[in-house]
């Protein structure tokens, strides 16, 4: 028996997305994706290629919208389109993502649930203590190993080595000079093939993921008051230096001069200036007794050597303020 058209079509991206994905995981989030613009499109407008399939786009994010879900879930959905059809989204008329919705780590029900419990579990101990000083994610912090603490001669600061991050990415999560003692006793006798934790310590419902959060805005409270001493001007003038250092080292080979050129230049800017939250985003920022305003210079550093997103908006709207 033949296979159905839609079948078809969801083959065809998936080898799309394989050839053109760095990743593995990425490659199959966006087939699995692009999946459900798929069934739309045939469904409702009996679309028999994927170039048929381009020409709905909107129309897609006119039926997600309608049907409820959030800008992040629209937004998701949206993402494998528009980078198989080489679609700009700001084109697509859909619904603006804030911070103020976001729903994840954010309970006002006053309960306290199994995790909240755990984080005073003396069993998980090792691993909360750890990643207050460190934050990384889950699958991170299963996967260290032995060999993972080194230290970077270039920025002069000790790292824990994440090989395989989000994404496959490789990433090095600075540690502050105050905590390199204690984050180097995990370290200290393993193997460098061994597993810093077990699997026991990790079989936990423990909010990783808001300690991180947690973690972040720590740090960025660190530089900010570095920034902000005495000697704040010569600080502002080497962490700019560290950064730089840090952001030659991620440049891609496959990037023509006028894309490195390009990115470099909008890595400069946003090491100047003030990040002025607006609308809604602003709202819950006051609403929490949090800053409406931040230095660009200390969430850049945050998300560069602690959360490796490279980005102020995500940094500030998915740590600073969502949690």
């Amino acid at each position: 028996m033949s296979k159905s058209i839609k079948k078809l079509l969801c083959e065809n991206a998936e080898k799309w997305f394989k050839q053109n994905c760095k990743y593995d995981r990425t490659a199959k989030q966006y087939s699995k994706n692009y999946g459900k613009f798929v069934v739309f499109c045939r469904e409702v407008y009996d679309c028999r290629t994927l170039q048929e399939c381009k020409k709905h786009i909107q129309d897609y994010a006119d039926y997600l919208t309608e049907q409820g879900y959030s800008a992040s879930t629209i937004h998701t959905y949206l993402a494998p389109v528009c980078v198989l059809h080489d679609f700009n989204m700001k084109r697509i008329k859909k619904p603006v993502r804030h911070t103020a919705e976001y729903k994840r780590g954010r309970s006002d029900n006053g309960k306290k649930s199994r995790s909240d419990n755990d984080i005073d579990n003396p069993k998980y101990a090792r691993t909360v203590e750890f990643q207050k000083r460190v934050g990384i994610r889950r699958n991170e912090l299963k996967r260290l190993r032995g060999g993972d603490f080194l230290y970077d001669e270039k920025i002069g600061w000790y790292y824990v080595f994440v090989r395989n991050g989000i994404g496959g990415k490789q990433q090095k999560q600075y540690i502050l000079p105050e905590d390199v003692k204690f984050v180097e006793k995990y370290f200290k006798g393993v193997k460098p093939n061994e597993k810093i934790f077990s699997e026991s310590e990790l079989e936990n419902k423990l909010p990783y993921h808001t300690i991180r959060a947690n973690h972040a805005k720590q740090m960025y409270d660190y530089y900010l008051e570095k920034l902000n001493g005495d000697n704040g001007d010569k600080y502002r003038e080497e962490l700019k230096k560290k950064l730089l250092l840090r952001y030659a080292e991620r440049r891609k080979d496959k990037e023509t001069p006028e894309e490195t050129a390009r990115k470099y230049e909008n890595f400069v800017r946003l090491m100047s200036g003030t990040h002025k939250l607006k609308g809604k985003n602003k709202a819950l920022a006051i609403e929490k007794h949090l800053p409406t305003e931040y230095d660009n210079l200390a969430v850049l550093a945050v998300s560069v050597f602690h959360l490796a997103h490279w980005r102020v908006d995500v940094t500030i709207n998915s740590y600073l303020l969502a949690y």
